[in-house]
């Protein structure tokens, strides 16, 4: 059975790009200056109230920098953790030189707070192994996770 995504916020990773003031071009995704981190906590519940602060704590840096952000005016794009699954990629441990082999790696799904119009048609998925993000069309195939399951 697969796990049902928690509504909260807080706790929650979230992969963000900030508002430059310029526009965004989806082919160059990889070159967009991403940050990722934590939720710790929210000024509303609702992720949809256009007044919606977030108090994180991002990756790059210390725990003590931990600062609010406001979601829908820091930001071209807000993304939060939504499912667990199986996707795949290359094997980030394997040595060079040898045959490339697609394997199923843990990640999560990210769904859009800010920038749906944007991202409409793509997935955002975070590798557990080295946090590596990456992008895939709306239509992949993943598999979602679910307890006791095992991968051939």
């Amino acid at each position: 059975m697969a796990p049902v995504p928690r509504m909260e916020l807080v706790g929650k990773r979230f992969v963000c790009v900030g508002d430059s003031g310029r526009e965004l071009d989806v082919s160059r995704i990889h070159e967009w200056h991403w940050r990722a981190g934590v939720i710790r906590a929210v000024s509303y519940r609702e992720s949809s109230n256009r007044e919606l602060s977030v108090y994180v704590e991002f990756d790059d840096l210390e725990w003590e920098k931990r600062e609010w952000v406001k979601v829908y005016e820091d930001f071209k794009i807000f993304l939060v953790e939504h499912q667990l699954v199986w996707a795949e990629r290359k094997n980030p441990n394997q040595t060079q030189g040898s045959k490339s082999k697609q394997v199923q790696w843990p990640a999560l799904t990210f769904k859009s707070v800010v920038g749906k119009a944007v991202l409409h048609l793509l997935i955002a998925i975070e590798f557990f192994v080295d946090k590596q993000l990456n992008f895939i069309p709306g239509d992949s195939a993943f598999q979602l996770y679910q307890v006791g399951q095992q991968l051939l």
